[in-house]
């Protein structure tokens, strides 16, 4: 019986051994999202302008966008400082998630969030924002008909 089971046992490990490469080859890849995403930032304080710019930056790295399309979802990005007396504290913000079918067209409201940035946090709620980007992409990508 003892035999039995350290047979199975070496069996199963053999197989996982030789599984493993095809098991890795079969990891989750990132969808390629095919609707553009634009920034639009409005605001006047200096953290809101970087968090805008990381902002930016983040999506145009995580967006590639092929072919072209005349829908986009749009990020509106409003800041204000969150101490007027001392601008520099910190910032809150909100964030509003669009979709446009086409330019001039009525727009789709699907998300929102605000929140708080310090100088400190400004990537990692950027960050945040992309990561809250691609899921509103891949919940309302219906949308767009032209997929």
């Amino acid at each position: 019986m003892k035999a039995f089971r350290l047979f199975v046992l070496c069996a199963a490990l053999a197989f996982l051994w030789a599984a493993a490469p095809a098991l890795a080859d079969d990891a989750p890849r990132k969808a390629e999202r095919r609707t553009p995403v634009v920034v639009e930032f409005e605001g006047n304080d200096s953290i809101g302008a970087a968090l805008a710019s990381s902002l930016q930056k983040k999506i145009n790295v995580n967006n590639p966008v092929n072919p072209p399309r005349e829908a986009k979802f749009r990020i509106l990005l409003s800041t204000a400082a969150e101490f007027p007396s001392r601008p520099g504290v910190g910032s809150v913000y909100a964030v509003v998630w669009t979709l446009a079918l086409s330019e001039g067209s009525m727009e789709y409201y699907l998300v929102r969030d605000l929140g708080i940035v310090t100088p400190d946090t400004v990537d990692e709620v950027a960050d945040r924002i992309v990561s809250r980007t691609e899921g509103v992409s891949a919940r309302y990508g219906y949308l767009d008909r032209e997929k």
